[in-house]
């Protein structure tokens, strides 16, 4: 395991949002400047050449603390937010998975089925795509990875990834299939990827199918590219009944 550089190891110390370390480390230096100065003190007396040799080290040592400051500082600015999905938020690995294939490079794909294949527990896959992921170098790219992991590997095509009817149609006809594939069941059905319409098909066909629904929480860089494994696992979606209340 390569060492931590000075730099991140002064990081977690100075990151105010951990307001309990960054409060020990400013105790700690204070603490570490007062007692350097009055050992200086005990040491050489309070000389006036004593006096100009603590300012003359203290300019000199400055610049190295402002640099290390800067680098710690720095690291921080780096470090990639995660979020972290409670475990009881998490959902289960499932054997089988409805995934949508969206056009953005990279997606969110490969971490939710990275997800779904631990313990080898994903043995069939349903990629959801359009006219456009059809096209792409990313679905024959998810195919191929999958068919190295075992995984039976579906393709459900849609026309247009706008039209709520064709997607819809599109995730029920997948959730009929893995009815005659027991080792597929029980299904989960992702919405994470795609467009907010594809999305949506997805979401209430699961509800026809009552079929479990996942959506993967990943932090999106500046650019809007999705930074890769920033979530800790695809959260579970939970339908929740309205209750009409007569007035």
């Amino acid at each position: 395991m390569k060492s931590r550089r000075l730099s991140e190891f002064l990081a977690q110390f100075l990151d105010s949002r951990a307001p309990l370390l960054f409060i020990a480390a400013s105790l700690m230096l204070a603490m570490l400047g007062n007692a350097l100065y009055e050992l200086v003190l005990l040491t050489f007396g309070e000389q006036p050449v004593t006096l100009i040799g603590i300012i003359v080290g203290a300019a000199l040592i400055f610049p190295l603390l402002f640099w290390l400051l800067r680098r710690a500082i720095e690291t921080i600015a780096r470090r990639t937010p995660i979020i972290e999905v409670e475990p009881a938020e998490q959902i289960k690995p499932h054997p089988g998975l409805i995934l949508p294939v969206g056009l953005s490079q990279p997606g969110p794909e490969r971490a939710i089925l990275e997800w779904h294949l631990s313990n080898a527990t994903l043995r069939d896959c349903w990629l959801i795509a359009s006219p456009e992921a059809r096209k792409s170098a990313k679905l024959s790219d998810l195919r191929q990875w999958l068919v190295e992991q075992n995984v039976d590997v579906h393709t459900v095509p849609i026309r247009d990834a706008t039209s709520l009817e064709d997607v819809f149609r599109a995730a029920m006809q997948a959730l009929r299939e893995t009815q005659a594939l027991p080792r597929a069941l029980p299904v989960a059905v992702d919405i994470t990827g795609g467009t907010a319409v594809m999305s949506v098909g997805l979401a209430l066909a699961a509800r026809n199918w009552n079929a479990s629904l996942q959506y993967y929480p990943a932090v999106y860089g500046k650019d809007g590219t999705l930074i890769i494994d920033s979530a800790t696992a695809p959260k579970q979606i939970t339908f929740v009944p309205v209750v009409e209340t007569i007035s």
